[in-house]
């Protein structure tokens, strides 16, 4: 992809900026943009350290990854000024006498106020990916979990990760229905979303106008010009970026989004610093682009 904004993303971000901002915004109205923690773990284990390296650059937040250590982290946080945004959380529904970790009853006192989000990764070996089949074991267990965090502000969310039994973000839209509670909502991951094949990948103004009215929280990631997965934002896939966050801005979309890597080898001070460098360069397409004077 070229660094220049593509014209149908720039009419996206246009009617966007037009419709719900006027001329632009400030900053502090777009999207919270957090990391997710496998961005740095690896390179630097220390939380406090961690955190430091977060705030430094201008994150607004962080992802935590299931219970252990979770005190610590929002300790950490808290002193950094951050925020716990999500914690990639296990469920598997083929196990409903122990689908999650017991220690949650434990967790969620310590996530009352913060308005974290549990981003439920769900796992079955009686059902394959995307299988509706599955609804009925599924439901009660993540209305389940959804009714025992409410109390504390803790929001729950499927995650959809390719292979997994939700594997995209329609299946997280369908739960959302199903499960039915103010606290639980829909989800969407740019590197899984285009990792389906065929017509299970729909196209993004689809899916976002699907999800839009129950979505909690997206992420985006780079490749590295394709030579890895999942890797640290890139100023050559801006506009796909835009593309991304027009889609879902224009079905009304506000809340956090993440920054997925994965296995990077590069110093976490370097590439999550480039990362913040290209998010503010997103932002500014945004912010530049000049109100839609209607002619009728």
């Amino acid at each position: 992809m070229g660094s220049n904004i593509s014209a149908s993303a720039a009419l996206a971000v246009a009617i966007t900026a037009a419709a719900l901002h006027g001329p632009g915004f400030t900053g502090e109205s777009f999207h919270p943009f957090f990391a997710y923690k496998n961005s740095m773990e690896n390179k630097v284990p220390d939380i406090g350290e961690q955190a430091a390296i977060l705030a430094d650059i201008g994150f607004d937040g962080y992802d935590h990854r299931e219970l252990e250590g979770l005190d610590e982290t929002l300790r950490a946080l808290d002193k950094s000024g951050l925020k716990l945004y999500t914690i990639y959380f296990s469920v598997d529904i083929d196990v409903p006498e122990q689908p999650c970790n017991p220690g949650l009853d434990e967790a969620l006192p310590l996530l009352k106020g913060h308005e974290t989000i549990l981003w439920c990764h769900v796992h079955s070996k009686r059902y394959s990916p995307s299988d509706p089949a599955g609804d009925n074991d599924a439901v009660p267990i993540l209305r389940a979990i959804a009714d025992k965090a409410a109390p504390y502000s803790v929001r729950v969310a499927p995650y959809p990760h390719i292979n997994f039994w939700v594997e995209s973000p329609e299946d997280t839209a369908r739960l959302a229905d199903k499960v039915d509670r103010p606290n639980f909502g829909s989800s969407f991951n740019l590197y899984h979303w285009k990792a389906l094949e065929g017509n299970r990948k729909r196209p993004l103004a689809e899916v976002a106008a699907r999800l839009a009215p129950k979505l909690m929280v997206l992420s985006i990631n780079g490749d590295e010009g394709k030579k890895i997965a999942i890797g640290p934002l890139e100023e050559a896939d801006i506009s796909e970026y835009c593309d991304v966050l027009a889609a879902f801005r224009g079905a009304g979309f506000r809340g956090p989004v993440g920054l997925q890597c994965y296995a990077i080898e590069a110093d976490p001070r370097v590439h999550l610093r480039h990362s913040m460098a290209v998010w503010e360069q997103i932002k500014n397409r945004f912010n530049d682009v000049a109100p839609v004077t209607r002619k009728d």
